[in-house]
C-alpha cells in the first residue's frame, strides 16, 4: 500500500461514507508505514548548534557533554478526567505514570461539575492543585471544554431565556480563561456540529445556539469572545466524528470567516469494529484537513483491550444496560482480554507512528490511562484495573522515550560550536571541564537557525 497525500475537495469526502468491513480485531496486522521513518526524521528532528560561554568568554579547555531530550515539542498527552474518581493511593500511582510517559494533559472543566450555583471552593481548590501539579512537572495543559451541550447542570438544561444565558455563558468562559492563565490550550465548543443531532437532549445551550442564528454564528460569537478575553491561546475546534462531512464544512467556514482558532481536534474512540481506523483511512482523514493550514490534534483516543461491539447500535444497548446496572450499585465493566492486550499494544505502536510522521499532527491524547473507572466501562487504559502497566504502556514508553529520543554523550573542542541532530524539544544535561561539572538546559525549536548560547557562569 502506498500512502497518498490528498487535497481538500468534496470528491474526497466519498471515502467518509465508505462502509468498513467488520473485523474481529484480535490480531493486529502490522501497517506498512511507507516512508514514516523518513518523514519523522525530516519533520520531528533538526540540527542545533550549541555555543558555551563561561564568565563572558568562550571555553578554552576540552569539555565533555552529556545531553538528553526530556520533553518533546510534540504533545504526547493523556486526559486526567478520570483521575478524580480514583482513591488517593491510586491517584499517586496515576500521577507518577503520567509524569513517566506524557508531556501534555487534558483537564476537565465540565459545567455540571463546575456549577456556579453550588459552592465552588472545593472544586476550585482541586483544579488549582491539578494545574499547579502539571506546571511543577513541566507538563502542558489543555482545558476541556469552555462550552458543551452535554454534562450540564439541570438549571442550564431548563433555562429558557437565551439573552440571560448568554451573559452566564460568557461569564463562565471569562472565569475559566482568566482563573487559569497557565492553561495554553482550550477546546472552545466541544463537538460543535452535534447540538441538534437526535441523541442530544435540548437544553438552554442548544436554545442559545438557535437564538444566535445557528451553529455557525454561535461558534463565531464564542471564538470572538474567547480571543478578546485571552488572546494568544491555542483554541481547538474538536469533534467526536471527524469523518462527518459537516465537520470539514464547519472548518472551511471558520477559515473563510477568519475565525481565531489554531487547531482542528479529532476524536478516535475505537470501541466498535466499524470505528477502528485502518492505515489508509487514518492517513486520508488527516490529509483531507491538511490544506486548511491548522494544527491537527488527536484529542481523545481510545484503543481498548476489551470486547469490541459491531456498531453503535450494539454498543448503545450495552451502555443502556450498564447505566441501569450502575443505578443499582452494580458494576458492568468489560474485562481486559490478554489476546486483545497484545492487539492494543501493536495497534497503538502503528497508530502513533503514522500520526507522528504526519506534518500536520501536533498532539495525540489518550483518553483513559487506566482501566479502573474507564469511560463507558471499556478496558481502554494502558494500566489495568490494579494500576499496573499493560503491554501497551511499555510499547508506548519505548517509542516516546527511546525510539523517538535523543541522547548525546561526547567530548568536544569548546573553541568550536557543538552541532548535532536531535528531536525538537527541551533538553537537559551536564558539561564537564576538568573536575568541574555544569548543569545546562535549552530548547531545541524548529525553525531556529541561530546558535543556542549556554552560559555556564554562576554555577
Amino acid at each position: 500500500m502506498t500512502i497518498r497525500f490528498i487535497a481538500v475537495s468534496y470528491a474526497v469526502l466519498a471515502f467518509f461514507s465508505l462502509s468498513v468491513t467488520a473485523q474481529e480485531h484480535l490480531v493486529h496486522t502490522p501497517w506498512q508505514l511507507d516512508g514514516a521513518q523518513d518523514r519523522i526524521e525530516k519533520i520531528r528532528k533538526g540540527t542545533v548548534q550549541l555555543a558555551f560561554v563561561l564568565d563572558g568568554k568562550p571555553l578554552e579547555d576540552k569539555a565533555h557533554v552529556n545531553l538528553e531530550l526530556i520533553s518533546h515539542a510534540f504533545s504526547f498527552g493523556v486526559s486526567m478526567t478520570q483521575a478524580s474518581s480514583l482513591s488517593n493511593t491510586a491517584q499517586v500511582i496515576y500521577q507518577n505514570r503520567v509524569k513517566e510517559l506524557f508531556n501534555f494533559v487534558t483537564l476537565g472543566f465540565y459545567w455540571a461539575a463546575r456549577d456556579e450555583k453550588n459552592d465552588l471552593t472545593g472544586y476550585k481548590r482541586m483544579m488549582r492543585q491539578k494545574v499547579d501539579w502539571a506546571v511543577a512537572n513541566d507538563i502542558k495543559i489543555k482545558g476541556h471544554p469552555l462550552l458543551w451541550h452535554e454534562s450540564l447542570p439541570q438549571w442550564v438544561i431548563d433555562h429558557q431565556d437565551s439573552v440571560a444565558l448568554e451573559k452566564i455563558i460568557f461569564k463562565r468562559i471569562q472565569d475559566l480563561l482568566l482563573d487559569y492563565p497557565e492553561i495554553q490550550y482550550w477546546d472552545v465548543y466541544n463537538e460543535a456540529i452535534a447540538p441538534f443531532k437526535n441523541h442530544v437532549t435540548p437544553s438552554g445551550v442548544t436554545r442559545w445556539i438557535t437564538h444566535k442564528g445557528g451553529i455557525y454564528l454561535a461558534m463565531i460569537a464564542l471564538y470572538d469572545f474567547a480571543n478578546k478575553t485571552a488572546p494568544n491561546k491555542t483554541y481547538t475546534n474538536n469533534h467526536y466524528e471527524p469523518t462527518d462531512p459537516e465537520f470539514l464544512k464547519l472548518n472551511e467556514y471558520f477559515i473563510e470567516q477568519n475565525v481565531g482558532y489554531q487547531a482542528i481536534g479529532m476524536q478516535a474512540h475505537m470501541q466498535t469494529h466499524d470505528k477502528v481506523f485502518d492505515e489508509q483511512e487514518l492517513w486520508d482523514l488527516v490529509s483531507t484537513f491538511t490544506p486548511l493550514g491548522k494544527d491537527i490534534q488527536f484529542t481523545e483516543v481510545t484503543v481498548t483491550s476489551s470486547k469490541l461491539f459491531n456498531n453503535w447500535k450494539d454498543h448503545g444497548a450495552f451502555l443502556e444496560d450498564r447505566n441501569a446496572a450502575r443505578k443499582t450499585g452494580k458494576k458492568m465493566n468489560l474485562p481486559s482480554i490478554k489476546q486483545k492486550e497484545i492487539f492494543q499494544a501493536a495497534y497503538i505502536k502503528d497508530f502513533y507512528t503514522l500520526l507522528f510522521s504526519h506534518p500536520s499532527v501536533s498532539s495525540i491524547t489518550m483518553w483513559n490511562l487506566t482501566d479502573k473507572n474507564a469511560w463507558r466501562g471499556h478496558a481502554a487504559g494502558i494500566l489495568d484495573e490494579d494500576m499496573q502497566p499493560k503491554k501497551a504502556f511499555f510499547t508506548l514508553k519505548k517509542l516516546i522515550k527511546n525510539t523517538w529520543s535523543t541522547k548525546l554523550k561526547t567530548e568536544f573542542n569548546p573553541s568550536e560550536e557543538l552541532t548535532f541532530s536531535g528531536f525538537y524539544g527541551k533538553y537537559k544535561g551536564t558539561v564537564s571541564i576538568g573536575d568541574k561539572t555544569y548543569k545546562v538546559d535549552f530548547l531545541h525549536a524548529k525553525g531556529n537557525t541561530e546558535p543556542v548560547v549556554l552560559d555556564l557562569s554562576g554555577q
